[in-house]
């Protein structure tokens, strides 16, 4: 915006202190009447743009400061007005900065012009649905200013802020009179009714006042919706608070127009913590990404499991085939040891250990004779490469009918696992429940010829 255009624009339709819509004029005025004083007062002015915003941790700072028009003026170096279209522009890349958790709007503005607010209000909205969005009233957030504010998660002031002017203003220059005393007479030439109405060089009729009126009421209409909206209060809570009136920050927090009064550094302090979303928040707010992690989480606690069971067999197998190792021994002796060990090396399966360890303990009831042996070795052998485990084959006992001695099974069982007798005689009845029971048959038979 030209200075030109925006002198033509002042009896536009304005969401701004009337103060600061007077002030404004004023200063503008003077930058027409006195250019080049007014570029040598800007001579120490920065001349490069503001970055968009600033990170503070994860919270994206985007200043809203000074009057705001759509496109802002910067003349001489100085920014005299603030473009909304910037400020649109560093919400939407905050929206997608992947460093950026929070957005917080740093406010100090008297508000602006309603051309570019409903665009600015709705870039707000679209950065707070995908990211937290808070505003905070750093001294001054007025008409235009808390419109855009509104829609925040959180909005937070300092004591002394002043917050709303919550309504619409015009300005209307009627200079008839002054032309007539310097004898300059205009003459309005426009097709159509009210084409020309609020012109400066004709007094304002009751007709276009109301005209104008109709105006600046629809425009407040959409003010009145946006506060409702923002706040989620009723339209009787809104009218209350939009009456224009400028509210300290206590008096703010009362009315309902802001949530907290705190320092600033407090107030981002709090948003830090706030960005921590809880599982509610994600159900809710993303329900797809928390289905996707379920499922990726179970098939993780899955591979564990398997992992772990895993991990317990093997443990659990080479603890069995270290026993059966030791049984192996005391059968065959160390000579013979030496060899099993090397074909537990070379992949005896678990299944294959269990069975040998019930082989070994019938061994024990066989006399370990030299041909026993490498009997014995060579169906372990056949068994590290595959093939069927015989128990007789391991015996050497496949050709005799001759079953082993209980009471030998019983003494090879405590040796190989130094349990007691009654332990062994247990174990040894559940393992060879024929023998077990000749064994007792022997045991009454005996206790029969005593009588």
């Amino acid at each position: 915006m030209s200075l030109s255009s925006l002198l033509t624009s002042l009896s536009g339709l304005w969401a701004i202190k009337a103060d600061a819509l007077t002030s404004l004029t004023d200063s503008l005025q003077q930058l027409t009447d006195a250019p080049e004083s007014a570029a040598a007062r800007a001579g120490a002015s920065r001349t490069e743009e503001n970055p968009p915003y600033r990170l503070d941790g994860p919270v994206a700072i985007v200043p809203v400061t000074g009057t705001l028009t759509k496109n802002g003026l910067r003349l001489w170096g100085m920014d005299l007005l603030t473009s909304m279209r910037g400020i649109g522009a560093a919400l939407r890349q905050a929206e997608v900065d992947p460093a950026v958790r929070a957005i917080l709007l740093d406010v100090d503005s008297p508000g602006g012009t309603v051309d570019g607010i409903e665009e600015l209000a709705g870039a707000v909205a679209a950065a707070g649905a995908d990211k937290p969005l808070y505003a905070y009233a750093d001294g001054l957030m007025a008409s235009a200013a808390y419109w855009l504010s509104c829609g925040a998660r959180e909005i937070a002031a300092p004591a002394t802020a002043e917050v709303g002017s919550i309504g619409v203003v015009m300005m209307h220059r009627e200079m008839s009179k002054a032309l007539d005393e310097v004898g300059v007479k205009y003459t309005v030439i426009a097709a159509g009714h009210y084409k020309a109405a609020g012109n400066s060089v004709e007094p304002l009729s009751d007709e276009m006042r109301a005209y104008l009126q109709s105006g600046i009421d629809d425009t407040y209409e959409l003010f009145l919706r946006a506060v409702e909206q923002g706040r989620k209060v009723s339209r009787e809570k809104a009218l209350a608070m939009a009456d224009g009136k400028i509210f300290i920050a206590g008096e703010a927090l009362k009315a309902g127009l802001i949530d907290r009064v705190c320092s600033r550094a407090a107030f981002i302090s709090h948003i830090k913590e706030s960005t921590v979303m809880n599982l509610a928040e994600l159900k809710a707010q993303h329900p797809e990404a928390v289905k996707e992690l379920r499922a990726e989480l179970e098939v993780g606690i899955a591979a564990a499991v398997a992992q772990a069971q895993d991990s317990a067999r093997a443990e659990a197998a080479k603890a069995e085939q270290e026993r059966i190792l030791a049984l192996a021994g005391a059968v065959l002796g160390e000579s013979a040891l030496a060899q099993l060990q090397q074909l537990a090396a070379s992949g005896v399966t678990p299944e294959q250990a269990a069975a040998l360890r019930g082989v070994f303990t019938q061994m024990a009831a066989v006399t370990a004779k030299a041909d026993k042996q490498q009997e014995a070795l060579a169906a372990l052998k056949a068994a590290a490469a595959g093939k069927p485990l015989s128990p007789l084959a391991v015996l050497g006992e496949e050709d005799t009918k001759a079953a082993p001695d209980f009471d030998a099974l019983v003494a090879a069982h405590i040796k190989a696992e130094g349990c007691s007798r009654g332990a062994a005689i247990t174990a040894m009845a559940a393992a060879h429940p024929e023998e077990h029971q000749a064994w007792i048959d022997a045991q009454n038979a005996q206790q029969k010829g005593r009588k």
